[in-house]
């Protein structure tokens, strides 16, 4: 399938093989305002989450929500969210978001519950997984590159976090803290580990 989201705050899923036409998802809304779709995601058995924002007053709380649908598009659950998603990706189990307020975010993909965050300090605007699922890249505003690997339990280090993610026995662990710089002018990719 195939999945895209408008401005008019729906959501539209055809067929990858013929382009056919199979159903309109609306995500709920209590407000009177424009909701629009800036992100959403296909997990690998068809889960559909969508990043919901109500456009208008800029203070309004619960401006910014994650919304769950099944494959056949059937309404799963909500979730309120603290600041605005720049982007996301669903990986396994899991939602990794970043925001504008800085946040690295990891929500379990079932429940929408926040698992882990890590502030980073400045908006995130790109977030990936590797192929493998061994690390998160973490596209800064500033230009930084920000890697989070993930690690079996074996190779963990005081500086590691304990919860589980992407498979039960990898752990999440940030490998660096700010120093993973990509510079553009000279087009080098430079790690400096602090470990």
């Amino acid at each position: 399938m195939a999945v895209s989201g408008a401005r008019d705050g729906t959501v539209i899923i055809h067929t990858i093989r013929r382009g056919q036409y199979m159903r309109t998802l609306r995500p709920p809304s209590d407000s009177f305002l424009v909701m629009t779709i800036p992100n959403l995601a296909v997990s690998w058995d068809g889960h559909i989450v969508i990043h919901s924002s109500l456009e208008g007053k800029g203070t309004l709380k619960n401006k910014n929500s994650l919304h769950l649908y099944s494959v056949n598009g059937k309404y799963l659950g909500s979730k309120s969210l603290k600041e605005q998603i720049l982007d996301m990706c669903v990986i396994g189990e899991n939602i990794v978001t970043g925001g504008r307020q800085g946040h690295l975010f990891i929500h379990d993909l079932y429940s929408l519950s926040l698992s882990f965050s890590i502030h980073m300090r400045v908006p995130v605007h790109c977030v990936s997984v590797t192929k493998e699922n061994s690390h998160i890249l973490v596209g800064l505003e500033d230009g930084k590159l920000i890697i989070v690997g993930v690690g079996k339990p074996a190779e963990a280090k005081s500086g590691q976090i304990s919860r589980k993610l992407f498979g039960s026995s990898r752990r999440l662990s940030q490998i660096s803290s700010g120093e993973t710089e990509y510079n553009t002018q000279d087009s080098q990719l430079h790690f400096e580990s602090n470990s």
